[in-house]
């Protein structure tokens, strides 16, 4: 016990839990605070509402790549009920994933050390009985990521994309996620995306996740994905998960440079 609580990663979630049971701590304080279950995928999907109701969309589309169980599709799913009735902001959740557990390592950058073909398989049928509105899409991502961009065109305009949750472990499939990013449209997603990159810690910059980030990165300069500085300074009781919340800045999206309303103060008058 000692051992988890002597590091920050491993004694954030129990000291969470611990203090969302003290008296007079609410549901509101507990989104504020981030005394909820995964608050990264929180924190994404207040920005993503945020950003949304600044640029006058009336909704937005949450993505989780990488499903596995289905803890964090629910959690994502429960967050979004919130925003939705904090913000008016209509929140769509979307799960991709294989639906039958890792497939094996493509490439020697995939971590194969670390995960191998059959991890993480899904109970579907489990999972889709508590789902409710969240949508699930199972299947080789890079099939049913294009088929889902063209036959749901529609939906997307209405409902960009504001948040991602990149947990697929594998430096391939990350990069096949990543294409959600390369089309030349813009109406799918805002013109800033928050990103949860999930399997960064341990790793180094040549492999997993943060290789095909730095591959997107040098093929699309108009487009970043990058840390959000400063972040964890700026956040209730310092989280470790604040180190990997990345942001995709579309500096070639329409809106990009148009000024989010009440973002921040618009003037430092001089102090009495």
């Amino acid at each position: 016990m000692l051992w988890d609580w002597s590091k920050s990663g491993t004694r954030h979630a129990p000291l969470t839990r611990l203090l969302r049971r003290l008296p007079g701590v609410g549901t509101a304080a507990a989104y504020r605070f981030g005394l909820v279950e995964r608050p990264h995928y929180a924190y994404g999907v207040r920005r993503a509402t945020e950003l949304a109701a600044r640029l006058g969309h009336r909704g937005v589309t949450v993505v989780e790549f990488g499903v596995a169980g289905g803890n964090g599709l629910l959690a994502l799913a429960a967050h979004a009920r919130y925003y939705a009735a904090a913000t008016g902001v209509a929140v769509r959740v979307v799960g991709f994933d294989s639906g039958a557990g890792m497939p094996a390592a493509r490439d020697r950058r995939d971590l194969p050390y670390l995960f191998g073909p059959g991890f993480y398989a899904m109970d579907h049928e489990r999972l889709r009985a508590r789902l409710g509105a969240a949508e699930l899409v199972l299947g080789e991502l890079a099939e049913t990521l294009p088929d889902y961009l063209a036959t749901r065109a529609g939906l997307l305009r209405e409902h960009p994309v504001g948040f991602v949750c990149l947990d697929l472990d594998y430096y391939s499939s990350t990069a096949t996620a990543l294409d959600l990013f390369r089309g030349p449209a813009h109406e799918h997603v805002l013109p800033r995306v928050t990103c949860y990159l999930d399997d960064l810690p341990g790793t180094i910059e040549q492999i997993g996740e943060a290789a095909a980030v730095a591959e997107f990165n040098a093929g699309h300069p108009e487009r970043p994905i990058g840390r959000v500085l400063g972040l964890r300074s700026f956040t209730p009781f310092d989280p470790p998960w604040a180190d990997q919340i990345y942001a995709h800045h579309r500096l070639d999206h329409p809106d990009y440079a148009r000024l989010e309303a009440g973002a921040t103060g618009d003037q430092l008058p001089l102090d009495p």
